[in-house]
């Protein structure tokens, strides 16, 4: 009975080991972290999707009013669906997972949005 629960712990231990081995092997320590910090940041600036809802929601409404109640249950969804993707960037970090590390909303950060609005808004067309 030993005998046998000794090599039980030392197989147990034999492919606990080599699992971790190929895992280690798989990952990309640079992607990792930056997948890692998209997720802090996305769950931290989830809220500013509310901000960058505005815009989007008055081109697509007939009026002021439409358009407010619009922004406010796209900045809700939005924000949501920010933190949830950050959230999920922070507890998968260390694996590639489908995605191999790429973002799973586009755009990559709260902060591209802004960028691409203020450019465009101030570019002549």
């Amino acid at each position: 009975m030993k005998k046998t629960a000794l090599f039980l712990a030392i197989a147990l231990a034999f492919i606990s080991a080599r699992a971790e081995a190929s895992v280690v092997e798989k990952m990309n320590s640079n992607k990792a972290l930056t997948k890692f910090s998209r997720g802090v940041t996305n769950v931290a600036t989830s809220p500013g999707e509310f901000v960058t809802q505005i815009p989007t929601a008055m081109e697509q409404s007939p009026d002021y009013l439409t358009g407010f109640i619009m922004s406010i249950g796209r900045g809700i969804g939005y924000t949501l669906l920010r933190a949830g993707a950050g959230i999920y960037d922070i507890a998968t970090f260390p694996f590639p997972g489908p995605t191999d590390y790429k973002p799973v909303m586009k755009p990559e950060t709260i902060f591209e949005k802004a960028t691409e609005t203020t450019i465009s808004q101030t570019l002549p067309t």
